[in-house]
């Protein structure tokens, strides 16, 4: 119940700490069901809970997917919460970059490859794809 009580898991989560903690896989089974049963664990609402904290992070969908899936989410559950929450990635991600690099105007000049290189390596270890990484490094909105 501790584990519970701090964070909602996924049921793989709590699977692999219970597991960790060498519970039988009965009593483990067991318990997922009971807690599945009154409500504790819910992959839907797990879901939605990272898709939002991921945003909060500055992460992008790309990388939202990526730790989903790593907690046992599928990404059919995730686009359900995304379509429910509806992120402007293109918005996050210029948002970001004028967080991070401060305010450039929108554009670096050409001779400036090497930056404008790291700026979008940046961007893209936080999970955002190429089309959105461009509008955060080249609009001037």
């Amino acid at each position: 119940m501790g584990l519970l009580a701090r964070r909602d898991h996924s049921e793989l989560e709590l699977r692999q700490k219970l597991a960790q903690k060498q519970y039988p896989s009965e009593d483990i089974d067991t318990a997922i069901e009971h807690c599945f049963y009154h409500g504790w664990i819910d992959d839907k609402r797990f879901a939605e809970s990272m898709l939002r904290q991921g945003v909060l992070k500055g992460h992008g969908w790309q990388r939202i997917c990526f730790d989903a899936k790593r907690k046992g989410i599928s990404t059919p559950l995730l686009e359900t919460a995304q379509e429910n929450q509806q992120h402007d990635w293109y918005a996050l991600a210029k948002e970001l970059a004028v967080r991070r690099f401060g305010d450039y105007d929108g554009v670096l000049p050409e001779a400036d490859f090497k930056q404008r290189s790291k700026w979008m390596r940046y961007l893209q270890s936080r999970g955002f794809n190429f089309d959105q990484i461009n509008y955060a490094l080249s609009s001037s909105d």
